[in-house]
């Protein structure tokens, strides 16, 4: 079944939540004793839109508020531009 325009946006809206939802837990936890903070990637698929891994680091390691808030901004962007797909997929079928 060939991935359409919305379920590519879809699939670029959930990335950024659980994007956010790393940075979040991140952040709130950067002062906590041996934490070791998550990491999320998110990878293309072929037929078109992402998907998306997290992970917890193997050893406990500093965290960058400002990567994290970087981090936060560029998923951020990344929501707003599947939202955008979404309303012109939709301008589009009419639906």
């Amino acid at each position: 079944m060939p991935v359409t325009a919305l379920h590519a946006a879809m699939s670029g809206i959930a990335a950024a939540h659980q994007r956010v939802n790393t940075v979040s837990h991140n952040i709130a936890n950067l002062q906590t004793e041996d934490f070791k903070p998550l990491k999320t990637t998110q990878e293309s698929q072929t037929a078109g839109g992402v998907t998306t891994r997290t992970e917890q680091a193997e050893a406990p390691e500093e965290v960058s508020i400002a990567e994290q808030f970087v981090e936060a901004n560029l998923a951020s962007v990344q929501a707003k531009a599947s939202a955008q797909i979404m309303r012109v997929e939709d301008e589009l079928t009419g639906t």
